[in-house]
């Protein structure tokens, strides 16, 4: 996010918390307690898409491909191999073990980790009947290792450049959204100026907090701390 969207982002927070902290003064005015309901979930949504793209994609891309790499090929070489020793028991397994390095490669990160782990749980949960000579206790070690040192979620993050900015794309409507409630919850909110004067001053403090940097997060008159 930009500094202006995350100052607008601490605003926006702020006017959550006034309106947590007064739900009983506006209890029967049902337009704003609407407008407060899409307030809250427009700060929700703005949080889920920053997240997004907060996600690390500062790693080395060879190491993470090379990860990649290497759990497929381990997955390949031993799958295949317990597949050829439970073919000759003439048993399913042999079938289910059988795996395709470019059908693997084609998938996503999470995707082929998912898939790996799936062989390498079969293998493992019929290991009692495995000839050891097909494939050894260090190799499944070392299979399962490959696994789960693969960072699924950062390598997906580095090759799937699309989603980062697909989710800047969602930032920028989300608080094009959050901007228009506001607006709506400040023509509701005109007339406790009249009508309660104390809630529209709490009001007007918290709104302008969005110009005074991100330092004065969450803040509030004394009286609501």
């Amino acid at each position: 996010m930009t500094t202006k969207q995350t100052n607008r982002l601490e605003m926006a927070k702020t006017l959550k918390q006034l309106f947590s902290v007064e739900q009983a003064t506006y209890a029967e005015n049902n337009p704003l307690i609407a407008r407060v309901v899409e307030l809250n979930t427009s700060i929700e949504q703005i949080d889920a898409i920053a997240g997004i793209q907060n996600i690390d994609t500062t790693a080395n891309t060879s190491l993470k491909t090379n990860a990649k790499t290497l759990m497929i090929n381990l997955t390949v070489a031993y799958a295949n191999t317990a597949a050829d020793f439970f073919d000759g028991k003439d048993s399913p397994l042999s079938k289910q073990l059988t795996a395709n390095k470019s059908k693997i490669q084609r998938l996503s990160g999470v995707e082929a980790k998912i898939y790996c782990d799936k062989l390498y749980t079969i293998a493992a949960d019929n290991i009692v009947n495995l000839n050891p000579d097909y494939v050894t206790a260090e190799e499944m070690q070392e299979w399962q290792n490959a696994i789960t040192n693969f960072d699924a979620k950062a390598y997906d993050a580095n090759v799937s450049i699309d989603t980062t900015q697909n989710a800047t794309r969602e930032l920028d409507e989300g608080f094009k959204n959050l901007r228009q409630c506001i607006t709506k919850i400040e023509r509701l909110m005109k007339k406790y100026d009249i009508l309660n004067p104390s809630l529209y001053g709490k009001f007007k403090i918290s709104r302008k907090i969005s110009n005074l940097g991100i330092q004065h997060k969450n803040q509030l008159p004394p009286e609501q701390l």
